[in-house]
């Protein structure tokens, strides 16, 4: 190298030292590559992290945090300590909480604690992220509330106490790129965290200021006596507008639909785009980039009592809580009021307790904000008195790989369509899915499974001392499909309960007695049941079967039994290619909840014992039974006073009969003792004739009433 260079090189290097040395200020951090980070310098902003002087520290914190923000630094990083934050002046005093920058990641040292001082408010924030704070990350740290020592009896304005659930510890308004990682919000009287929209009224518009007509697809105005539309067009010239990019259109009266249109005009009046079709206090309306005037197109017969409220709505978008814990907080661990896109992951939640809801996470907009695509993950939900999650209201989520322990898990409502539950564990708590929805691969243990909706699929899922409840609102509303139930004591009262409407299962198998019925309910005649497995079933109370269509079915007892399997409620009942195990009853056949109407077609029966009370199957009433190509055993008895079959009530030869059909036809009957295969005595008075032909008896004894028809049959000795 020439000594020309090596000056050169000399003089290079000293010049790059020299811009980083006058790069650092006093509370920089030494690094020079990455973000910048400022220490905060607690005695340069009369910050104390000693728990006192709430005001000076309040105030130095913001305005540091201003400062850093306006230095172009990107991480603001908080010693050890505990910080007191004001109480405030009033209820969501702006003075009194820190207000977060944008572009900055708020830093707690993991043993700085940020301390809501003690107040009587009913709501207060402590950390604050407002509308157009944006790119801003909050971690570390602790956030702990006043609750243990709030004052709960201190009214409001109108001298109402109220319910002090307001109280929060990070709050967001309608934040963009929102980032909450390794925190603990502890002890708030109101939320852990709150994710919510922002809100600014705009006007209120009358039905004076609107005439009849509608717009068409290219924007120009048509005639119409059931769609209205502003005399003149709306702009955005309202300072309301400023920085904000939605709007929407909220309480509406006098109108005939809960939708409408709106279509934007650029300067010079010409038509851009429309958006068709928007709801009512579920949608936001977003504002064309060359939009500068509007027309909403509204459904009313009544200009006279129309009126609506137009809002620059926002939510909170692309927000992420990870890594965190919310614990001990009296109303929510998080709330949900507002957001679209956020991912909640790697959280423990629990002991949300002391005034309602008492969730963990609350998706609960009110209609004012839509909380769409929630991704909730690997979350460890225990002890919240209200539940895990609720979902009020909003559309589209994916909930997976979480641990519910609590004794409420999942609750769903009908306003929350389109969720996904995949590969949780339910502990205690259970389900409930009252929206549109899927749940597959989860495991309940001593839980509750509610589908509720117009259409859910639950797959692939595990149940211990739990139960199933399908109580879809429209047919085939519930599809179930390759699901185990298994009962290890008798604690559970049901598995499997089919409510009114038709229902689709496929692959179902239940082990282990119930306390009452094993599997039930109403059930209908469109419902089918394909390869449903059900093994030691409540026999002794008996199983009262819903009605459908069984495919392949197989049902086994190995327990005492008195009334086994039961049919006694009105409906058609088709058993195809099943099989029937039991000590000495299998089924007990009546009209005790109307007549109902039933087929065995290609089925097995088998006793391994003596035939129990009455029959084998006991047959008091039926509009209809046909049995048909089908083969009954019974080859350990030791008895032969009870028939297998018994057509009437025990002493019912003289009382009416409540069998009206009966055919036995194509089949075989096989014992080791020469009982009664059939017995038709007791059927009662105005019993018609039954058929009984084609059929084996071996051993077995045929005892029918006198206008039975016996066609074809074989009675074998042996």
């Amino acid at each position: 190298m020439t000594k020309k260079a090596i000056i050169a090189l000399l003089f290079f290097m000293l010049s790059f030292q020299t811009l980083i040395v006058e790069a650092v200020s006093p509370g920089d951090s030494t690094q020079t590559i990455g973000p910048r980070t400022y220490n905060l310098e607690l005695s340069r902003w009369n910050v104390y992290n000693d728990g006192t002087h709430p005001i000076e520290t309040t105030n130095g914190i913001n305005k540091a945090l201003q400062w850093s923000s306006e230095q172009g630094y990107q991480i603001f990083k908080v010693p050890t300590g505990k910080y007191l934050i004001s109480k405030g002046n009033k209820p969501n005093d702006p003075q009194a909480q820190i207000n977060m920058v944008s572009n900055m990641t708020f830093l707690l040292d993991d043993l700085a604690i940020i301390q809501k001082e003690t107040n009587g408010y009913e709501n207060y924030r402590t950390l604050y992220v407002g509308y157009g704070v944006n790119n801003a990350t909050i971690k570390g740290g602790t956030y702990q509330g006043d609750r243990e020592t709030h004052t709960y009896s201190r009214k409001d304005t109108v001298g109402s106490a109220g319910t002090h659930e307001f109280g929060s510890g990070i709050s967001a308004e309608g934040a963009y790129n929102l980032t909450i990682d390794g925190v603990k919000t502890i002890n708030f009287t109101g939320d852990g965290i709150t994710i919510a929209g922002s809100i600014v009224g705009i006007s209120g518009t009358y039905g004076k200021d609107y005439i009849y007509g509608d717009i068409d697809g290219s924007g120009k105005f048509i005639n119409s006596t059931s769609k209205i539309r502003p005399k003149i067009a709306m702009d955005f010239t309202n300072p309301n507008y400023k920085g904000r990019k939605y709007f929407a259109f909220e309480q509406p009266q006098g109108v005939m639909s809960n939708n409408y249109d709106v279509f934007f005009y650029n300067s010079a009046g010409t038509y851009l785009s429309s958006v068709k079709q928007v709801r009512f206090g579920i949608d936001l309306v977003q504002i064309p980039q060359d939009a500068k005037s509007f027309y909403p197109v509204f459904s009313s017969n009544s200009i006279a009592k129309f009126f609506v409220k137009l809002f620059s709505n926002d939510v909170s978008r692309n927000v992420t809580i990870k890594n965190s814990e919310l614990a001990f907080n009296r109303r929510q661990g998080i709330s949900l009021v507002g957001v679209d896109g956020i991912e909640i992951s790697n959280n423990k939640i629990h002991d949300i307790k002391g005034t309602a809801p008492q969730y963990g996470i609350d998706s609960e907009a009110g209609g004012f904000f839509p909380n769409n695509n929630l991704t909730i993950i690997n979350n460890h939900f225990y002890n919240n008195k209200g539940g895990d999650i609720v979902f009020a209201d909003g559309d589209t989520a994916s909930i997976s790989n979480n641990l519910f322990e609590s004794e409420k898990g999942v609750y769903i409502y009908k306003a929350f369509p389109n969720t996904v539950i995949k590969n949780n564990t339910f502990n205690n708590g259970g389900l409930t899915m009252g929206g549109t929805g899927t749940a597959d691969l989860n495991k309940f243990s001593n839980a509750e499974v509610n589908l509720n909706a117009t259409s859910n699929t639950l797959t692939n899922a595990t149940f211990i001392n739990s139960n199933l409840n399908l109580n879809n609102t429209d047919p085939f509303g519930s599809k179930v499909e390759n699901i185990t139930m298994t009962n290890t004591d008798s604690s559970v009262f049901t598995s499997l309960n089919v409510g009114n409407h038709p229902v689709h299962l496929s692959n179902i198998t239940i082990q282990g007695s119930t306390k009452l019925s094993t599997l039930g309910g109403k059930g209908t005649a469109q419902s089918i049941y394909d390869n449903v497995y059900v093994q030691d079933y409540n026999a002794y109370n008996g199983t009262t079967l819903p009605a459908g269509t069984y495919n392949n079915c197989k049902f086994s007892s190995t327990t005492k039994e008195s009334v086994g399997l039961s049919i006694n409620q009105s409906g058609k009942y088709a058993f195809n290619n099943c099989s029937f195990n039991a000590l000495g009853k299998i089924f007990t056949m009546n009209s005790l909840y109307g007549v109902p109407d039933i087929t065995f077609n290609n089925s097995n029966f088998n006793i391994s014992k003596d035939v129990g009370y009455a029959a084998a199957i006991y047959v008091q009433g039926a509009n209809q039974l046909s049995i048909l190509n089908s083969t009954f055993t019974a080859k350990n008895l030791t008895l032969n006073n009870t028939p297998y079959i018994k057509i009437g009530s025990l002493g019912g030869a003289t009382k009416p009969t409540q069998v009206k059909s009966f055919t036995f036809r194509n089949s075989t009957i096989i014992t080791n003792k020469a009982l009664h295969g059939i017995n038709s005595m007791d059927a009662g008075t105005g019993a018609p004739a039954y058929t009984i032909s084609n059929n084996i008896f071996q051993v077995a004894k045929l005892i029918l009433k006198t206008n039975d028809i016996k066609n074809k049959n074989e009675e074998l000795s042996q």
